[in-house]
């Protein structure tokens, strides 16, 4: 592409360059049609360097790479409260972009794109764990683990279209809890956040 727009571009300047009005001509107006050549020729090279500039900027988000995967980084019960609360996962294992901030909890999209995110969370025996998946401050998803018998696992993941500075976080809803387990070091839990970018827009 670039190497096209390099030829289209030389074409035009050595067109120009031969229709230079002279000094035995530079007197009388310019011929209209030759007028008329030179404005198409203005144009086009500025339809091409729009162009190449819109080559670059979509080579640049091809090349973005954005994906991470958190782990909520602390050992026994988390919860209940009386309100709901945006879960921080800090142990962070993969963060490609730096698009996920473990201080808060939330990933903010560094480009516009298609992305992919998975919740997984453990109960613990005997409780209740609901917690939701938003999308700036709509609910996208829901995760449900519960068994009065012993203890599950949630989970749901989905896709989302996003625009740039869209964020996503997990909020847990109000008297529930969520069980992790740090069982060695390097581990990051039962409970985990997850999202990478499939391809910019």
């Amino acid at each position: 592409m670039k190497g096209v727009v390099a030829l289209l571009v030389l074409l035009c300047s050595t067109l120009t360059a031969a229709m230079v009005i002279t000094p035995e001509n530079g007197d009388k107006n310019c011929p209209s049609d030759m007028c008329d050549m030179l404005r198409k020729i203005e144009v086009m090279e500025n339809r091409l360097a729009a162009a190449e500039s819109q080559v670059e900027t979509l080579n640049a988000k091809a090349e973005t790479k954005v994906a991470f995967s958190a782990g909520f980084g602390g050992t026994g019960f988390y919860g209940p409260f009386n309100v709901e609360k945006t879960l921080v996962y800090e142990k962070v294992l993969t963060n490609l972009g730096n698009a996920y901030n473990p201080a808060t909890g939330i990933f903010t999209a560094p480009v516009a794109g298609v992305y992919q995110f998975s919740v997984y969370h453990h109960s613990g025996p005997g409780r209740r764990s609901d917690s939701l998946l938003f999308k700036n401050k709509e609910q996208i998803a829901f995760i449900s683990a519960m068994n009065k018998d012993g203890s599950y696992n949630g989970s749901n993941g989905i896709i989302l279209q996003l625009e740039e500075g869209d964020v996503v976080y997990v909020v847990l809803k109000d008297n529930s809890w969520i069980w992790d387990h740090m069982s060695n070091v390097g581990a990051i839990g039962w409970c985990h956040f997850n999202g990478i970018l499939l391809f910019a827009q």
